[in-house]
């Protein structure tokens, strides 16, 4: 039987394994463990916390939830029948109700998830205990801009830090809170607008 040689075959392996080396070496960069930027807020909802001046950006409750249906249509199919918000939270709300970070808790059937919006877009998020509540009807409620219009025209409120604030809606209120103030927070009616609860 005749064997065929090729003289060329261990050099041409070996510059192929040396050019796999290099092709690997320049399409991966240093191992980079990502900042641990969550910290937990009320209710056991694990808050993504930015650190940089993209962060700046504000969106209003409509930004926030065309964004979140968008997300859920793309994940259930294009299928968002039925579909309900049961929770929304606005953190460092400005006084016209704009928000640099939304929570939102949706309902569809028996099914219920968690949904974050900013400007790194949409992420899903754990369901803390507790949740979902009673369904939330958005045609319904008054805007998170006239509700911050009402709590910072209200005696008893104190003031409001601008772009500090924490909007919270569930069970058809509104809750405001100052992050660190250590007073509890001003509760107003959602359909309503009236003032139920004050810092006083």
């Amino acid at each position: 039987m005749n064997i065929m040689r090729f003289p060329c075959l261990p050099c041409l392996a070996a510059g192929l394994v040396i050019l796999l080396c290099l092709g690997a070496a320049c399409t991966s960069g240093p191992a980079v463990q990502a900042p641990a930027n969550t910290t937990q807020v009320p209710g056991g909802i694990n808050e993504v916390v930015g650190n940089s001046s993209s962060q700046q950006m504000s969106y209003t409750l409509e930004d926030a939830e065309s964004a979140v249906i968008q997300d859920y249509q793309a994940q259930a199919g294009g299928n968002v029948q039925n579909l309900s918000f049961f929770y929304i939270r606005g953190d460092q709300v400005d006084s016209s109700g704009k928000a640099k970070h939304w929570i939102i808790g949706i309902l569809q059937g028996n099914t219920s998830s968690m949904r974050a919006f900013d400007n790194t877009g949409v992420s899903s998020l754990t369901m803390p205990p507790g949740l979902p509540v009673p369904e939330i009807i958005p045609s319904n409620i008054l805007s998170p801009a006239d509700i911050m219009k009402i709590a910072s025209s209200s005696p008893g409120a104190g003031s409001l830090t601008p772009n500090g604030t924490t909007l919270e809606l569930m069970n058809g209120q509104y809750t405001i809170t100052e992050p660190g103030s250590g007073q509890p927070g001003i509760v107003i009616n959602a359909t309503t607008g009236e003032l139920i609860t004050t810092h006083d």
